[in-house]
């Protein structure tokens, strides 16, 4: 099992070339054919605008960034189709990327940089396609470098139905792994699956696996791990992502936004 049909997203940011590498290794492992789009909005409009017009800026960015990728492409030896979607607002954004994302195994889209504030880019653009595009979504950091993505896998585990998808959906990244470790973070009084069912799981499918186990005390989530991810040199983090619908979820799903906004290695998330 591996994946056949990525989605990558290009953009006119100086951090596309590094997700780019990231797929095309990807796509060369596993003979892979890559879906390169670029989607954006005109980044010389202001984000608060509510409709950008697409003009010859636009158009020779997206130019521009298809001959990189077409160029880096064919130095590979990957197979690439490559298209574009010049939005007007940032709604066409989100949507574009979330309908392609449906029709490919994993879709690899950059984190938003905050310090830029790139304005041709939705800043939650990550999380709205990882709630509802229903695929695995890669998300690569904009500061960092990374030779290796999936040799040393930390999986998140709470239990969850959120968890659970995730960890099946890494399965194809996670099968040319040298260690996968199942970091279950502990909470008083609530019951889920042994994580030492899913080392057996993992296991099955001939994926080196241990677990570990942490409690949050008055650490947050996000810093507990990120801090074992760098504590065990791990170069992806694999976890279910939750939304923000009704008080219950808003918590979670604020774990979910916290990771997106401060990881610091490439992250897949599922919902």
């Amino acid at each position: 099992m591996a994946f056949k049909h990525i989605l990558l997203h290009l953009d006119a940011t100086e951090h596309c070339e590094k997700r780019t590498k990231i797929a095309l290794d990807m796509a060369k492992k596993s003979d892979a054919i890559i879906s390169a789009v670029f989607c954006q909005t005109n980044p010389n409009m202001s984000a608060i605008v509510g409709n950008h017009p697409v003009d010859d800026t636009l158009r020779k960015l997206a130019i521009e960034a298809e001959a990189t990728f077409k160029a880096a492409a064919e130095e590979a030896g990957v197979k690439a189709t490559i298209s574009n979607t010049l939005c007007t607002s940032h709604a066409q954004v989100v949507q574009a990327v979330t309908w392609a994302a449906r029709t490919s195994d994993v879709a690899i889209l950059g984190q938003y940089d905050w310090s830029k504030n790139y304005s041709g880019i939705p800043s939650d653009l990550a999380e709205n396609v990882i709630l509802h595009s229903g695929r695995p979504v890669l998300v690569v950091p904009f500061a960092g470098e990374f030779k290796t993505v999936g040799q040393r896998c930390l999986v998140a585990w709470n239990g969850g139905r959120e968890a659970a998808r995730a960890l099946n959906d890494a399965i194809p990244v996670m099968q040319d792994a040298k260690m996968v470790e199942i970091f279950a973070i502990q909470k008083e009084g609530v019951k889920r699956p042994s994580e030492k069912e899913l080392v057996a799981h993992l296991e099955r499918h001939n994926i080196p696996c241990k677990a570990a186990t942490d409690t949050r005390d008055n650490v947050s989530v996000t810093d507990l791990l990120l801090s074992h991810a760098a504590d065990e040199g791990a170069d992806l983090i694999v976890m279910g992502a939750h939304g923000h619908y009704g008080v219950s979820h808003m918590l979670k799903g604020g774990n979910t936004r916290e990771i997106l906004k401060h990881m610091t290695v490439p992250v897949m998330m599922s919902h």
